[in-house]
């Protein structure tokens, strides 16, 4: 009786090492994710107190781009105004020498 008694205890310490070397195992990857989540924090709050200026500085570039493709806008129509004169001078200048 006293055999079965101690071999029972025995598979019961052992299961229960089993079960502690699990936990342990358990406890260190919550770390490893827990250090890792709290980097993601750090970084993401990091980022959005920064956002703002970063928005505000493209929004402040797309303004200046906008401006800069309007006045290419109208350099573009002064050009084209400018060659569709000098085509049609071009055009009297030809009917006036050949006539």
């Amino acid at each position: 009786m006293i055999i079965v008694v101690v071999t029972l205890n025995l598979i019961i310490a052992m299961f229960n090492f089993y079960l502690a070397i699990k936990l342990w195992q358990l406890r260190k990857l919550f770390a490893s994710i827990t250090s890792a989540l709290i980097s993601c924090d750090n970084y993401l709050k990091y980022a959005l107190i920064l956002s703002p200026q970063i928005l505000i500085k493209e929004q402040i570039n797309i303004y200046q781009f906008r401006k800069r493709y309007q006045l290419w806008q109208l350099q573009l129509q002064k050009i084209q105004q400018i060659i569709i004169i000098l085509n049609w001078m071009y055009r009297i200048w030809r009917k006036t020498k050949f006539t």
